[in-house]
């Protein structure tokens, strides 16, 4: 997909924050296209099926642009069993030294799919997550922005409004666009859950393939 930059964005911003350096508000719509996709979850992938080998129990994911992170994993299918997710928080090593079919997995440092315990031979594995863009991303999808652009303005504008001593500091504004951009970015996700698309191609995790 297309990918619209910030300056497109501008208009959106610069009439509520007169004087304000563009490179200024451009930090501050990257930061906000951020707090968008994190909060409304509207930017969902799909990992196409791979398949885990035989004493190795972590795999790379692969996603589809350098400007995006990964915010979370739903859900994760491995040979067409859905397995539970265990966070950091609920960790114990020792229920997960043995080889066997999984029935766990974790998340580690965003990058990596982790899976409890070691596959102890070949499986089919699959997932479906969630993206948002970096803070150093160049823009957004051109879908992202065609649906949400004005939302991620209200964003900006709430954060540059609150800036204490600036000619365009305005409480006011602060308080009734952080409102706007809260009340969308939620209405976005709860609109999202209930027609849920893929909004990215299908992607491998990466490597870690073996022959048998």
């Amino acid at each position: 997909m297309a990918i619209v930059t910030w300056d497109k964005f501008y208009p959106y911003v610069q009439p509520y924050v007169p004087g304000c350096p563009e490179i200024v508000i451009e930090s501050h719509l990257q930061e906000n296209a951020a707090k968008f996709l994190q909060r409304s979850e509207v930017f969902r992938f799909e990992l196409d099926k791979d398949y885990t080998a035989k004493n190795v129990p972590d795999y790379p994911i692969f996603l589809p642009s350098s400007e995006v992170v990964l915010q979370d994993i739903h859900e994760m299918i491995l040979d067409d069993r859905v397995i539970t997710r265990v966070s950091d928080k609920h960790w114990n090593s020792t229920k997960f030294n043995d080889l066997g079919p999984p029935s766990y997995y974790s998340v580690q440092n965003d990058t990596d799919i982790k899976f409890y315990p070691t596959p102890d031979k070949r499986y089919t594995f699959r997932g479906y997550g969630v993206l948002k863009t970096k803070l150093t991303a160049t823009g957004v999808e051109d879908w992202i922005f065609e649906t949400h652009g004005r939302c991620i303005g209200y964003g900006a504008i709430a954060d540059l409004c609150s800036v204490p001593g600036k000619e365009w500091s305005n409480p006011d504004l602060t308080s009734y666009y952080r409102g706007l951009f809260s009340k969308e970015a939620d209405a976005a996700k709860m609109r999202d859950y209930r027609h849920v698309e893929m909004r990215v191609r299908s992607r491998n995790f990466e490597g870690r393939r073996r022959r048998y």
